[in-house]
């Protein structure tokens, strides 16, 4: 009961009341509840974490590593060697490597270049490269695009949830049309039921002709079968809502949708505007574009020879700091080079990277010409629903006008059931029409914000 009634709480703001039950609803209320408790909104959370998982993964190639090697060989009763080295290898950003250790190493047959003190020697040195990897190195370029891949993730965080986001609002409009028709339809079943039973005495009595039961009665059968399938689109309805309500509180038989004019837009240069710029669509484009580019850099630099100068100050526990010559006497200095003669693999590789770049621009130019073509086509729907909801709210009016007067002509005798309910049905039907076009207008809308890519970013920014 306890948690029943902190959940009651907390789902307070979600169902605005009403005068009386049921509650509303309202859209945006709605998508909370999916951003909160649907699968797939934390799925998307998931996605997030791998991004930041992705920095740590690039992060780990400047950790410091402990390196020990010992090797060892006897036989005949004889120390061949023993060899031992232990150090550690600090990698920098820069792609300078620092190095510090101990060796000590013992033996009859050692090698005479791995003869050191007694008490072994210690040693302090860095790796410097001049050629290759001076100013664009492998673990440098790997964390940038390790920055790049958090921001990837994110940005298809953001497609999933505009994606379901946009399958969620379908569903909501869905159960608004059902739930607005059903509505309807009982009360007009239950209009011509009461005209029914009116007439049918009014036959008994001798007042009306039997005809006119007849009519009245064609009316109810046909608006009952219409109630059964109001019933049964209904129930899809709020089986379809369930499938993005996860809150097993939120009951959908004591709540009701809101009004489906309530959602507004802006101008369409908004739209156009917030699509170019932040659509996620070409926003993950562009990181591709930017991660192809380090691509470009890193391999431009793999044509250039690898040149590594090697410095190790060695020191025993004899030496005295102070008076040792770095450049004259204790030390272990080196160079390594290398370069490929026909370098083929390497300016192929940069060749490659160049021609998907170029083939990742075209894919920006159409994507933006398709993103701006539904923003397009979304916007031009929405005015043009707009305009047929103000169409058909007048055409209701007048067929109001028109079922009054035919009524007036009833009570005078100058009339028919049947020209009633011609007009009645005239009515209904223009009513059921315009629940159809609101609830389109409430898609359309949906899918205007879809297709800028602004759905999500309203709604999580609403959280």
């Amino acid at each position: 009961m306890m948690k029943k009634f902190f959940i009651s709480l907390m789902l307070l703001p979600f169902l605005s009341a009403a005068q009386d039950t049921p509650q509303v609803l309202r859209l945006n209320d709605y998508y909370q509840l999916v951003s909160q408790y649907h699968p797939v909104a934390k799925q998307a959370v998931l996605i997030r974490a791998r991004g930041e998982a992705s920095v740590s993964e690039a992060r780990g190639a400047f950790d410091p590593k402990l390196v020990s090697d010992y090797d060892a060989k006897q036989f005949e009763d004889k120390n061949y060697f023993d060899i031992w080295d232990s150090y550690v290898e600090v990698p920098t950003l820069l792609n300078v490597d620092l190095k510090a250790g101990y060796e000590r190493n013992s033996g009859i047959f050692l090698n005479p270049e791995r003869n050191v003190p007694n008490d072994g020697l210690y040693y302090a040195g860095v790796s410097v490269p001049v050629g290759e990897g001076l100013f664009v190195n492998e673990r440098a370029i790997g964390l940038k695009k390790g920055k790049l891949t958090q921001e990837e993730l994110a940005v298809e965080s953001e497609l999933v949830l505009n994606n379901l986001f946009l399958d969620a609002n379908y569903a909501y409009w869905n159960w608004y049309e059902a739930s607005e028709k059903l509505t309807i339809v009982r009360s007009n079943l239950d209009l011509v039921r009461i005209r029914f039973e009116g007439i049918r005495q009014g036959v008994l009595n001798g007042e009306n002709a039997a005809i006119d039961s007849v009519e009245t009665l064609i009316q109810v059968q046909q608006w009952t079968n219409y109630y059964q399938k109001a019933i049964v689109d209904f129930e899809n309805s709020k089986l379809l809502m369930e499938n993005f309500l996860w809150e097993e509180e939120v009951d959908l038989s004591s709540v009701r949708p809101a009004n489906g004019l309530e959602s507004q837009i802006t101008s369409l240069q908004f739209y156009s505007d917030f699509a170019n710029t932040s659509h996620p669509d070409l926003r993950r484009l562009s990181i591709q574009g930017a991660k192809l580019d380090l691509d470009k850099r890193l391999n431009a630099e793999q044509i250039k020879p690898t040149i590594n100068l090697n410095y190790n100050l060695l020191l025993s526990e004899n030496n005295n700091l102070e008076s040792t010559s770095f450049l004259s006497n204790n030390y272990k200095a080196g160079i390594d080079f290398s370069f490929p003669l026909l370098v083929r693999k390497e300016r192929a590789k940069l060749k490659m990277t160049k021609l998907k770049r170029q083939e990742n621009d075209l894919k920006i130019n159409q994507k933006r010409r398709v993103v701006n073509n539904k923003v397009n086509q979304a916007y031009n729907k929405t005015i043009q629903v707009r305009e047929m909801i103000n169409q058909q709210q007048q055409m209701i009016e007048n067929y109001q006008l028109m079922l009054d007067g035919e009524r007036i002509k009833f009570d005078n005798g100058e009339s028919s059931i049947f020209l009633i309910n011609s007009r009645e049905n005239k009515k209904l039907d223009a009513e059921l029409k315009l629940i159809d076009l609101i609830s389109e207008y409430g898609r359309t809308i949906g899918s205007l914000k879809w297709s800028s890519g602004i759905l999500q970013n309203e709604i999580t920014n609403a959280l």
